[in-house]
């Protein structure tokens, strides 16, 4: 016997008539008749009393109505239940980005050794980890180690440090080799991120573009800072504030911060808008520029070929979150160690 057969019977018993169940229950009253002889069959009795008058339960029928009903009860009883316990189940939010480095593996592998714990992943227009967990949007995100890091109301825990790769165009001129050094950046365009590229670094890569006498524009603001190093002195262009166009000692016409190179001419190009990177990568994908980044998603580009730093420049990630943690996230975090504990240096 079926739920169905169970439902069946015991609306045929309530309504009192097969005609008045079959508009209840909208079937038809063939297909009402069928079910219940074999209901009776697997019984073993007569269920109903079939009269000119109308049809009545057999003693059996009485005895069975009373099963019927308790059996059905339960049925919805268990699956109440079960349907609370699903919606009650333990659930926290990791921070989702599409150039996310580190945690986009850790979440995988916490579905499978936790499948009864919910991941909700945390799209937002702020890419910040920071700025996610401290406003409460999400419970745990990516992040690289910063000043502000430090000095965070957050709980912080380190992951791995990233060596810097220099991202191209698998057709790049400097796409065969095996490491990269500074020197060989400054023949080309190279765009940093400045937030995530250590203050040491910039100026590293700042003095090896100005010995080449190379131009550096830096992102100030709304506008764009241009300092041609050339020669002896030193030419500032500054249009922070005002949203203009900024041409360079050559002429080039450049808008804004996604500004495109001529082919062949080198210079640093040293941004401030994170959450562009995505952009600028498969800029220079399309390119002669190299995108500068310890961040590795790079990687996972098609496009583009990746070659790390003749320097040993590292860049330290983790996973920031509230401090004390529920038991939930704590799993999370500790999983997230273990799988990078070889990445430490």
């Amino acid at each position: 016997m079926t739920s169905r057969q169970l439902q069946l019977f015991l609306t045929i018993a309530d309504q009192g008539s097969f005609s008045k169940a079959e508009k209840t229950e909208f079937i038809s009253k063939q297909a009402l008749l069928r079910q219940v002889n074999q209901l009776e069959d697997e019984v073993g009795e007569k269920l109903f009393l079939r009269t000119p008058y109308g049809i009545s339960l057999t003693e059996a029928g009485r005895l069975f109505y009373d099963g019927a009903r308790e059996i059905l009860d339960l049925e919805d009883d268990v699956l109440t239940r079960c349907r609370k316990s699903a919606s009650a189940r333990e659930e926290f939010r990791v921070s989702y980005i599409e150039h996310q480095a580190l945690l986009n593996d850790v979440t995988e592998a916490f579905m499978q050794k936790y499948p009864d714990i919910r991941i909700r992943r945390v799209v937002h227009p702020n890419h910040s980890g920071e700025y996610r967990v401290e406003h409460g949007i999400a419970d745990v995100g990516e992040t690289f180690y910063t000043k502000y890091t430090a000095s965070s109301p957050n709980a912080y825990t380190r992951l791995a440090d990233m060596p810097y790769l220099a991202a191209m165009s698998r057709s790049h001129p400097l796409a065969e080799k095996t490491k990269v050094t500074l020197e060989a950046l400054t023949e080309y365009p190279v765009i940093i991120y400045a937030p995530m590229v250590d203050d040491g670094y910039q100026q590293e890569l700042r003095k090896a573009f100005a010995a080449k006498g190379r131009t550096v524009r830096d992102d100030v603001g709304k506008g764009r800072t241009v300092r041609d190093d050339a020669g002896k002195g030193r030419t500032v262009c500054d249009d922070a504030g005002k949203g203009g166009t900024v041409r360079d000692e050559v002429g080039k016409t450049e808008a804004g911060a996604g500004a495109s190179y001529i082919s062949g001419t080198p210079c640093l190009d040293i941004r401030r808008d994170v959450d562009a990177q995505v952009q600028a990568a498969f800029f220079c994908a399309e390119t002669d520029a190299i995108l500068l980044t310890a961040n590795c998603f790079v990687r996972t580009i098609p496009e583009l070929q990746t070659v790390p730093l003749a320097e040993d420049w590292h860049q330290e990630y983790g996973i920031i979150y509230q401090a004390n943690p529920s038991r939930t996230v704590r799993k999370y975090i500790d999983l997230a160690v273990a799988q990078y504990a070889a990445c430490r240096r």
